[in-house]
């Protein structure tokens, strides 16, 4: 993984579409100090360094302000107090004023340093080797500034007045302003700065306006589920299919599949538009041959989608299709999203795509026709979600013989027909047949749990993980197991008091630190909270949930990181950062409203048209509003207190059934 001094909760983001920006929290953008900082343009860094220097030296941070869509910093030093006003839309765009708010004449010089060196993420991320060093660009002097180019990347750099250097004499009250525009060759320069900074900040309200808004009696989590809304759309891209929001920041701000139809599936009452944007997009890219090189097959949904100098030079394929469970949950996600939002039409549009889909698991996903979905390895050894090479392994810590075919796939792959089996009834007994045979198969009688995975020749891998999780969720599980495994998730050897941990405690290669093997992951504990309650274990849920939200809350901003360690939960700490984390991270934001959704108890009854609100008690609230929740085409208003739903809002034809 990425070598870095600094936590990623320490770093300041903005993006707009496919530009984001990270820096420190003063504004200032040091690759050496932190690797992913720099103006990114996906995966091109087309600005490598920005830093403002006094009199030779950074000011020192006294105030930031990161509100939707611009950054505001506040600095001070050589007498002076310097402003950093900034947004990111087609480039960056900076204000920078530097005032005199002492009662003598100052005289300071005003530097600003940039520097370009057109890395790759890949590279800077130690994925590809031949990349890894990028190399700095040199400066050319312009009529409007400076530009770097090398290899048909360019990157403009316009000040206004003119100039990177000013040498200034402020009376006691004067200010001088210095306008920063950084664009690609293409990139348009705002006809006036306060326009542009309108425009990137107008987005974030329009968008809330679109999705559910829940409100409650806790400032706390309000302020946590505004921010999930608010970084869901930063991290989201626009195609001529619709909104497609990117896995997270820094690492990985390109679309994947996996991360997002999980995602989407989440929030579809939040925001159906991004599960038909998700669909829509993985559909039109779906592979049409074989290529070993990018992994693609007939029917296979992609993993990533990858540009600039990696896909280029031929070292990474633009689409990536290494990954085992993608395919499955696109038809998880498309059954999911028609019960939803009861867009029949949609579905129909899709249905061509689900039926390559379910031709591939039945095939290419399939080689030995034994009904499993199997992986043996491309780029990535391990090809589920947890797909770093050390996070599939047997009990005594050695290889697992491949294919292996993962716990957790299987499930999806069951939903996915369960749900195709309402328009085509001849894939009930295919469902039904696989998940008798799941039960037996990966059923550990000794340790009451499911396996991880069954390797080459069946034999069951044993590690004690958090993927069963996954199988509540889709509901293979039959339901004396369901319990079993429920239990055996909040057992202290997986539950940290924060959250489900990857890998039990007891196992040889057991880290609390690691990535998938004993950190927690938001989205993998939110999914169990999910399956319990599906199940019944209203009481396991609810405190599975809480237990996460006050994981999240002691993080900056109240946002969920991507991962944490999975240390035990020791009254007055806060859970311990994983160092090269993402954050914001897509699937962690929509875990938030997967835990709120669950202790309200929210079901969809598509045949009725009808919402099932079963509220537990919880210490997270006594009372919550949800305004706008999106159903069967339709958006409806209800409230909670205690127990007890009142319905507010609800269109002609809609119902809520809401028996405890």
């Amino acid at each position: 993984m990425i070598s870095a001094g600094h936590l990623i909760s320490e770093r300041v983001m903005l993006k707009n579409d496919r530009f984001f920006a990270v820096s420190a929290r003063d504004g200032s953008m040091k690759p050496g100090e932190f690797a992913g900082d720099g103006l990114w343009s996906g995966d091109t860094r087309i600005l490598s360094t920005l830093r403002v220097l006094v009199d030779g030296v950074e000011p020192t941070a006294v105030g930031l302000q990161a509100d939707d869509g611009s950054a505001t910093f506040e600095l001070e030093g050589a007498g002076v107090h310097v402003q950093r006003v900034r947004f990111v839309d087609e480039g960056l765009h900076e204000r920078i004023t530097v005032a005199n708010r002492g009662s003598t004449n100052v005289d300071v010089t005003l530097d600003v340093e940039v520097a370009a060196d057109f890395a790759a993420m890949l590279g800077i991320r130690g994925a590809v080797a031949e990349l890894a060093s990028p190399v700095p660009v040199p400066a050319v002097a312009a009529v409007d500034g400076i530009r770097f180019v090398r290899d048909g990347h360019l990157t403009r750099v316009i000040t206004q007045p003119h100039g990177l250097k000013h040498q200034l004499r402020l009376q006691p009250g004067e200010e001088f302003v210095l306008t920063l525009d950084v664009v690609p060759g293409s990139g348009q320069v705002p006809l006036d700065f306060d326009s542009g900074l309108r425009a990137a900040r107008d987005i974030y309200p329009r968008w809330t306006a679109e999705c559910m808004s829940v409100r409650t009696d806790n400032p706390v989590l309000n302020e946590l589920l505004d921010q999930a809304i608010a970084d869901i759309r930063m991290l989201s891209n626009s195609y001529d299919t619709g909104i497609y929001p990117t896995a997270g920041l820094p690492w990985f701000a390109v679309p994947f599949g996996r991360d997002t139809l999980i995602s989407s599936t989440l929030l579809l009452h939040v925001n159906p538009e991004i599960a038909r944007g998700v669909l829509r997009y993985l559909a039109k890219h779906q592979g049409k041959r074989v290529d070993e090189s990018s992994e693609e097959q007939p029917g296979k949904v992609l993993h990533e989608v990858r540009t600039g100098e990696v896909v280029e030079r031929g070292l990474w394929p633009h689409i990536l299709y290494g990954t085992i469970d993608a395919t499955a949950l696109f038809l998880c996600a498309l059954t999911e999203t028609e019960d939803w939002t009861h867009d029949h039409r949609f579905a129909d549009e899709l249905w061509p795509a689900a039926e390559a889909a379910l031709a591939w698991c039945g095939t290419y996903g399939d080689p030995d026709g034994d009904g499993y979905l199997e992986a043996d390895g491309g780029r990535a050894r391990n090809q589920g979600w947890k797909d770093s090479d050390d996070s599939l392994t047997n009990t005594d810590g050695g290889e697992v013989a491949r294919p292996a075919a993962l716990c957790e796939v299987q499930a999806y792959l069951h939903r996915g027909l369960v749900g195709m089996s309402r328009r085509k009834p001849a894939l009930k007994e295919r469902a039904a047949g696989l998940k008798r045979r799941f039960n037996r198969d990966f059923w550990i009688a000794k340790e009451k749990f499911i396996a991880q995975a069954l390797d080459s020749s069946k034999h069951q891998v044993q590690a004690i993980t958090s993927n069963p999780g996954h199988c509540l969720w889709m509901r293979i599980l039959d339901r004396p197991k369901a319990a079993q495994v429920a239990s055996r998730l909040l057992s202290p050897e997986l539950f940290s008091g924060w959250g489900i941990r990857t890998l039990s405690d007891r196992a040889v290669n057991y880290d609390p630190c690691a990535y998938h093997n004993g950190s927690v992951w938001p989205f993998d504990t939110a999914l169990a909270v999910a399956g319990m309650r599906q199940y019944g274990f209203a009481k396991e849920a609810e405190r599975t949930a809480r237990a996460l939200v006050e994981a999240s809350v002691n993080f900056p901003l109240h946002r969920p990181p991507e991962l944490f360690c999975g240390d035990v939960r020791t009254p007055g700490e806060a859970p311990r950062e994983y160092l090269t984390t993402c954050t914001p991270q897509l699937w962690s934001a929509a875990a938030m409203f997967t835990c709120v959704s669950s202790i309200l108890g929210l079901e969809a009854d598509p045949r009725r048209k009808t919402l099932r609100v079963a509220p537990i008690e919880t210490a997270l609230w006594h009372r919550i509003e949800v305004t706008g929740l999106h159903f069967a085409g339709e958006r409806l208003d209800f409230a909670v207190e205690g127990t007890q739903v009142k319905a507010g809002r609800l269109p002609a034809g809609i119902r809520i059934n809401s028996a405890v």
